[in-house]
C-alpha cells in the first residue's frame, strides 16, 4: 500500500529539531516503517506520542501497534492519559492485553475505566487465559455469520463487519450457542452461486485448537495444514477467537530466539541488544557463566582424584581434551537435534524409547569408527597399544553416554514441562565433559591393572 498523505503541518517549529532531516517525509512512509524510524532513533517516549499524533490518525495508530512492546509501554506511562486512549482503544485485542499487562498497575488503573465498555470486557476476558496459551495471543475480531444465509446475504454482512475485524480471508460459522460447526474462505464465498446456503458449501471438518494449547504446538497446526488463521474453542467447542498467521510468525521468532538464548548459555530476554541494561545483561550471561564454572570445577576434581593414575602414565594428560571434546560435541548434536524435533512436532516424550535405541546404535557406531581412527592415531604418536586402547574404548563409553545423554535429557525436560533447550549448548557439554572424564579414567585404571 502507498501512502501519500500530506505532511505540511509538521513544519510546526515544535519540532524542527536534530531529527528534522530525518522525519521530514515520516508520514509518506508505510507505518511499520515508521515505526522503525521511531525505534532507532531512540528518542524520548513524549516524543514520539507528539510525531505520531502530528501524523495522522489511522496511519498513527498502525504505527504505534507496530512498536516494540517496551516502547509502547513507555509511552503508555509518559504520554498523556486522554491522548494515549486512542491508541490502546485501537489496537488488536491481543495486543492492547499485552500492552496493558506491561504497563505499571498505577498507569493501567488510570485507563482502563475511560477505555469503552465493549473493549474493557474484552481486555478482562482475554486476560484471565495463561500465559503461552492460544487463549493469551488469540484476538476476538473475527468473521462470523450463521449458517442459515445465503452467500449473497452472507457478502453483505461480511461488507458491513470487514471494517472492525482483523482478517476476514476465513469466515467461521456457529449455531446460536456459538459453538463451531463449519468454516469457508472468502475465495468460496466469491465463487459460489449466489442463493446456495452457507450451511451447503462450508467446511464441516474444522481444524481448531483448545484454548489452553501452548502456542507452540499452535504455530505447528498452523505450518503444517498452510493455514492463514486458525479459531480457538474451548471445551464445549464454542468458538472464542482466532489466531493468525502473523501473530504465528511473531510466536515462533520469539521461542527461537529464547531457544537460541538457553543454548547459548544466556538467561532469555526480550529487549533488543543496545536497549538492555548493561547490568540486567550481565546477570542474563553471568548467572549461566558461573553455574558452567561450578560444574566445570567437577571436573577438575574429578582429575584431582585420578592423579596417581596419571602419574603412572603421564601421556594420558595428553588425550584428555579429544575425549573431552568429542563426548561434548556428540552430545551437543544429540540433544540439539531432539530439541529441534520437539519443537517441530516430529517427536514426544512418549517416544522416549524409540530415541534410546536409535541414539544407542547411532552411539555405538560413532564410538566404534572414532575409536579405530583414534587408536592409530595414539599409536603413530606414543607407540603404546595400551594408551591407543585406553583412548579408542574411552571413546567408545564416552560417546555412546553422550548421544544418550543429550538426546534423552531433553525429553525428561519436556515430560516435566521444562524447557528442553536448556540441554543444548555450553550446559550439556560441561556436564557431559565430567562424565568423559570419569569414564576415561575408570577404563584407564582398569587397563592399566591388567595389561600395564
Amino acid at each position: 500500500m502507498t501512502y501519500a498523505l500530506d505532511i505540511s503541518h509538521l513544519a510546526n517549529p515544535a519540532f524542527v529539531d536534530v531529527f528534522a532531516d530525518e522525519f521530514e517525509n515520516l508520514q509518506s512512509q508505510h507505518p511499520s516503517d515508521i515505526a522503525e524510524v521511531l525505534e532507532e532513533s531512540n528518542i524520548a517516549p513524549e516524543r514520539i506520542v507528539d510525531l505520531l499524533l502530528n501524523i495522522g490518525s489511522n496511519k498513527a495508530i498502525d504505527a504505534f501497534s507496530q512498536l516494540s512492546i517496551e516502547v509502547q509501554e513507555a509511552c503508555l506511562e509518559k504520554g498523556n492519559t486522554q491522548t494515549m486512549l486512542r491508541f490502546v482503544e485501537n489496537m488488536d485485542p491481543d495486543d492492547r492485553v499485552a500492552l496493558l499487562k506491561a504497563v505499571d498497575d498505577e498507569v493501567r488503573q488510570s485507563i482502563m475505566p475511560l477505555i469503552a465498555q465493549v473493549e474493557r470486557n474484552e481486555v478482562r476476558r482475554l486476560w484471565q487465559y495463561e500465559d503461552g496459551t492460544a487463549g493469551s495471543v488469540m484476538t476476538t475480531e473475527y468473521a462470523m455469520l450463521p449458517i442459515h444465509l445465503t452467500v449473497e446475504e452472507a457478502l453483505e454482512q461480511l461488507r458491513l463487519q470487514a471494517p472492525n475485524k482483523e482478517t476476514i480471508y476465513y469466515v467461521y460459522c456457529t449455531d446460536s450457542d456459538r459453538k463451531l460447526i463449519g468454516t469457508l474462505s472468502l475465495r468460496d464465498l466469491i465463487i459460489a452461486k449466489r442463493r446456495l446456503t452457507l450451511q451447503s458449501i462450508m467446511e464441516t471438518q474444522v481444524i481448531s485448537v483448545p484454548h489452553d494449547l501452548e502456542v507452540e504446538a499452535v504455530a505447528g497446526i498452523i505450518s503444517k495444514y498452510d493455514l492463514l488463521a486458525v479459531p480457538v474453542i474451548d471445551s464445549e467447542n464454542r468458538l472464542l477467537g482466532i489466531i493468525t498467521i502473523d501473530d504465528v510468525i511473531d510466536i515462533i521468532e520469539a521461542e527461537s530466539t529464547e531457544d537460541f538464548q538457553r543454548i547459548s548459555a544466556v538467561m532469555p530476554f526480550e529487549e533488543e541488544y543496545f536497549k538492555r541494561p548493561l547490568l540486567r545483561l550481565f546477570w542474563s550471561r553471568g548467572i549461566w557463566l558461573a553455574l558452567l564454572l561450578l560444574t566445570s570445577l567437577l571436573s577438575t576434581t574429578i582429575m584431582e582424584l585420578n592423579s596417581e593414575t596419571l602419574k603412572q602414565m603421564v601421556a594420558l594428560a595428553f588425550f584428555i581434551p579429544l575425549v573431552t571434546g568429542t563426548c561434548g560435541n556428540a552430545g551437543t548434536q544429540s540433544a540439539t537435534m531432539v530439541v529441534r524435533a520437539l519443537a517441530l512436532g516430529e517427536i514426544t516424550p512418549g517416544d522416549f524409547g524409540r530415541v534410546f535405541r536409535r541414539e544407542l546404535v547411532m552411539g555405538l557406531a560413532l564410538g566404534g569408527a572414532l575409536g579405530l581412527m583414534s587408536y592409530f592415531r595414539v599409536f603413530l604418536q606414543d607407540s603404546s597399544s595400551l594408551l591407543g586402547c585406553i583412548v579408542a574404548f574411552s571413546l567408545v563409553a564416552t560417546l555412546l553416554a553422550a548421544n544418550l545423554t543429550g538426546a534423552l535429557m531433553p525429553l525428561v525436560l519436556k515430560k516435566f514441562k521444562l524447557d528442553p533447550a536448556l540441554t543444548a549448548g555450553p550446559f550439556i557439554a560441561t556436564i557431559i565433559d565430567a562424565v568423559g572424564i570419569t569414564l576415561y579414567f575408570q577404563i584407564a585404571i582398569i587397563l592399566m591393572k591388567y595389561f600395564g
